[in-house]
């Protein structure tokens, strides 16, 4: 039987963003990351449109919305990811994830299709948002769950998370550093 897939998610800064359509293009493209969750938690439902409209319509199902859900099936995307703003899902959306960010809410596992939990290490993008979890004590928890990890998380690091039994990894800052790469 062979072993899983370990998944990969960038997520958008949540300020506006050099190229960004081009910048989400080239990180789905260049299988730099499996998806991209697009939170903009200032942003209008005009502006996230715009963005939207201007990332290349073959890669809408590899994009997850944190907010304005209803431009889900204007842009047939690939799904929703709950966090405190936005706690419910429309109905029919076919992909659910959701933010945590204690051990008392993955002991609250409810049927998404992943949750993200924060902050794993040192945030990369968060000045002072330090780690609050023991890795080993994690293990056992979530064994057998689909459990992202988020907060100072690098490429460097996935081997480790595979290890404690992470299914995959979100990262912010390493695909959009608050002193944006030149491209």
């Amino acid at each position: 039987m062979s072993e899983r897939k370990f998944i990969v998610i960038a997520i958008t800064s949540p300020d506006s963003y050099p190229d960004e359509a081009g910048r989400i293009e080239n990180i789905l493209g260049n299988g730099e990351a499996d998806l991209v969750h697009i939170r903009k938690p200032l942003w209008n439902k005009e502006k996230t449109s715009e963005l939207l409209k201007a990332i290349s319509e073959k890669f809408h199902h590899r994009l997850k919305l944190h907010d304005h859900f209803e431009l889900l099936e204007i842009f047939n995307l690939g799904g929703v990811h709950l966090n405190s703003r936005n706690q419910y899902a429309p109905l029919g959306v076919s992909s659910v994830s959701k933010s945590i960010h204690s051990l008392k809410e993955i002991e609250e596992w409810k049927d998404y299709d992943y949750m993200t939990l924060s902050p794993i290490f040192d945030s990369i993008s968060k000045q002072g948002y330090k780690s609050s979890f023991d890795l080993t004590e994690l293990k056992s928890l979530i064994e057998g769950k689909n459990l992202i990890a988020l907060g100072g998380v690098s490429p460097n690091k996935f081997n480790l998370l595979k290890y404690y039994g992470f299914k995959g990894a979100a990262l912010l800052g390493h695909f959009f550093p608050s002193k944006p790469l030149m491209i």
